[in-house]
Parts: C-alpha cells; structure tokens; sequence
C-alpha cells in the first residue's frame, strides 16, 4: 500500500507532529527474553541510552545498523508526505543510575545524591540527572544536536523539564538553532524537589519562563482550565460548566505563565 494512504493521524489528533522516542529498557529487556509480559513492558520513560533508536519495531534489533537506517528512512517516509517530527526525551533521569554507563565510568557523577547518599528522586523514577554539572551539560547538548543533525528531528518535547537547569537548555536551543533554526522545543516545566549539586542555578520551570526564552511549555493549567482536573474528576472545567474559570483559559491562551487559578470543584 502506498505510504500516502496511510497517515496514521488518528494517533496525532489533528497535529501533524507525531511524537517518537529513543531507546528504553523494555524493550531491551524483550529482545533478550522474547516477551512482552507484567513489569517489562514498564513505562516508556526508562531510558539506558539517550542516542540509540528504540527498537521494538526494528526488522533487526540486534543490529544497531539496521535499527539507525530504519528510523531515518521513517523520519524520511514522514517528511515526504510533509509530517514533521518530534522526538520525546527524557533526559531528566535514567533507568537505573546504578547501572548506567557514565555512573559506572564516574560514580554518582551523572545524577544528583542526597545528603545522606541515596539518589534525589524529584522524578519519582529513582534518580534525577545532575544536568548542572559541566559534562552532563556537555552530553545532553551533544544528545539533542545528534537527533538534530543525523536524524533530522523537527522538535524536542522534554519530559519534566523542570528537573534540567535553565543554562543547559539554554544552550541546547542556542547549539541546536545555529544549524536548525526551526526545531522547536518544549516541555513540562512542573517544579519538583531535586538535590541540585550546585548553588545558584534555576531550573526550567513555568515561573522560570522568561530566562528560556526559546523554549515552550505545556500548560497543564490550560487543560485542567478546559477539560476539568486530570486527576480530581468531579473538578469540572470550562467546558463543562465551570464559568469562573474563563479568565483562567483567556490567560492561558494568551501566553500568561502566571495563571493559575484552581480548577472549580
């Protein structure tokens, strides 16, 4: 069947940016027991390696090489029937600190440690990513530019951002524009109690805003304003009778980072 009769937009809901995502534990996991059951599956967000394609859906996942062409020929595939792409990170934290590369080389270098030695966990994933510390910059950056420049990857959604200090993202979008000047980018500013390893540096929340100024985020107030509370489901929102939050979804609407008027009961 010819790729421009299937589009697959049903899972973009009208966007015309589909969202990927790199290599996860699971699916390492799978391809060495050879099946999908209980915790294996897990969430999509336990990254190992942050510059390996995923690959579940790989003809060949034991062979890297096939696992790289066949992730451009379908960033390829996309832009040709003129679908950008964006890429979902998760540089906020790893799979397992532990046991991950850079924390074997360095101990307890790549992530944030408490004050009594156990790992900071403001992600709730078992560790946070010291991304104030100048090589996890470094890696980071690096990461983003090589999605950006050998995959072709038309923007970057970061999960819990706001666990990733202002400088690095600042860097990223500067590095990353010098070459893309349209990549976009975005992410999940949430404040969250993380043991930052340096003083004096701010972290990319939505109060934060204005020291990224290339940089966007989702606005959870705008959904919980419209739809009503994600998780308090007989908070109601605007559309569903609550009229006092119509300033709240004017606000949102016009870029105001400071609405935060709660969702009604």
């Amino acid at each position: 069947m010819p790729i421009e009769t299937k589009r697959y937009m049903i899972l973009l809901e009208g966007n015309e940016y589909p969202i990927i995502m790199p290599n996860i534990y699971s699916t390492e996991k799978f391809e060495k027991e050879f099946t999908y059951s209980g915790s294996d599956l897990g969430a999509t967000y336990t990254p190992e390696n942050y510059n390996v394609p995923e690959g579940s859906y790989s003809t060949d996942p034991y062979n890297g090489a096939v696992r790289v062409a066949e992730m451009k020929q379908m960033v390829k595939a996309l832009h040709d029937n003129q679908i950008s792409v964006i890429m979902d990170v998760v540089y906020n934290h790893v799979y397992n600190a532990s046991d991950f590369c850079v924390n074997q080389i360095v101990p307890g270098y790549f992530s944030r440690v408490n004050e009594d030695g156990t790992y900071s966990n403001g992600s709730d994933c078992g560790n946070d990513t010291a991304s104030e510390r100048s090589m996890v910059r470094k890696y980071i950056v690096d990461s983003v530019k090589y999605w950006a420049d050998e995959y072709h990857i038309d923007g970057f959604r970061f999960d819990l951002v706001g666990l990733i200090d202002t400088e690095t993202i600042n860097e990223v979008v500067t590095e990353v524009h010098k070459t893309h000047p349209d990549v976009i980018f975005y992410g999940e500013g949430w404040t969250m109690d993380t043991a930052v390893t340096k003083d004096g540096y701010k972290m990319t929340t939505q109060p934060n805003s204005t020291d990224v100024p290339g940089f966007a985020f989702f606005s959870d107030t705008l959904r919980d304003a419209l739809k009503g509370h994600v998780f308090y489901t007989t908070r109601k929102g605007y559309v569903s009778g609550a009229a006092d939050l119509a300033d709240t979804v004017k606000g949102c609407f016009l870029g105001q980072a400071s609405q935060k008027k709660s969702v009604s009961a």
